[in-house]
């Protein structure tokens, strides 16, 4: 029973009319009549019996129309949800972030996305890059928060923001004395800090190879006093003297410190930024819901500004 075949045999059935059915239908009277004489040989009953009142349905034939009705109800409600999909009165949208980002941006997005959207249900997954880049080539999110660049997947992305990187460096470092100021920002030059100790993330994370990337600009193989998973460990410990560390500046927000640092620019010679994106599945199309999602982190996402300065 497809669509045209219930529209058919419900039109017959209301008017009760091979000829009457056809008009309605603006087909001919013969193709409406074969197409009934077909359909009731293939269901091996008789849909429909004349009386002197026209034409009546059979038992079959009520259990047909029964069944026709409910289809057709079906592709409307179908076609509705669709019409709801695109115009963004309902859906779902799977959306994945690492968990230091996640803390920053979904306080910032969900409000202003629900408020817009209340019928959008979002899920969230939290996870580490790698396992969001996974999930991206299994096609298991239809967008994830992340930065780039990616080292297990290719996938399509659209560029939300430049996030800075910044210098943790303790006011008790010698080297302290050296910031300076730019267009009203702490900066300080890296290369001084060739032969500092380091505390920095795992190889593994993303947030450690944006740092080594800009650690190899400025020709230093840093010395490494230990390792964290933790971006605040890493910053605290920085915090009380105990080596320097980079991290990016939207992270700072998220923590406290023991004994406020310095947090210091450095200059663009070193790249020093990742770059936040809302990636998707490759060859793949962003739908409603995500496009719209990216068009708010847009909106809402603007690193906080650093301690030491005043917000614009």
């Amino acid at each position: 029973m497809n669509r045209r075949d219930c529209e058919l045999v419900l039109a017959i059935a209301r008017e009760g009319s091979i000829s009457r059915a056809a008009a309605r239908l603006y087909m001919s009277q013969p193709a409406l009549s074969q197409f009934l004489s077909r359909l009731e040989a293939q269901l091996g009953a008789k849909l429909f019996v004349r009386s002197a009142n026209g034409l009546k349905p059979t038992y079959a034939g009520e259990c047909y129309i029964q069944t026709a009705e409910r289809i057709l109800k079906l592709c409307n409600d179908f076609q509705v949800e669709l019409c709801n999909i695109n115009s963004l009165h309902k859906g779902k949208i799977q959306v994945g972030a690492t968990v230091h980002l996640g803390s920053y941006i979904f306080p910032l997005l969900l409000p202003r996305y629900k408020e817009r959207y209340p019928n959008i249900e979002v899920l969230i997954t939290e996870s580490r890059s790698e396992d969001l880049e996974r999930a991206l080539a299994h096609n298991e999110l239809d967008i994830a928060l992340m930065h780039t660049p990616f080292r297990t997947v290719e996938a399509e992305y659209e560029i939300i923001a430049r996030d800075p990187y910044v210098m943790v460096v303790a006011e008790s470092n010698p080297l302290a004395s050296q910031i300076y100021e730019k267009d009203g920002k702490p900066y300080i030059d890296l290369r001084l800090f060739a032969k500092e100790k380091y505390i920095l993330a795992y190889p593994t994370q993303r947030v450690r190879q944006i740092s080594d990337r800009i650690l190899e600009k400025a020709g230093i193989t840093p010395d490494i006093t230990f390792m964290t998973s933790s971006v605040e460990t890493a910053m605290r410990v920085a915090c009380v003297g105990q080596g320097v560390t980079l991290m990016p500046q939207s992270y700072i927000s998220l923590f406290t410190c023991p004994i406020p640092p310095h947090f210091c620019y450095l200059e663009d010679i070193y790249e020093p930024w990742w770059t936040f994106v809302a990636a998707y599945p490759k060859d793949s199309e962003l739908s409603g819901p995500a496009m719209e999602m990216v068009r708010i982190l847009r909106e809402v996402y603007h690193p906080n500004p650093l301690p030491s300065e005043s917000p614009d």
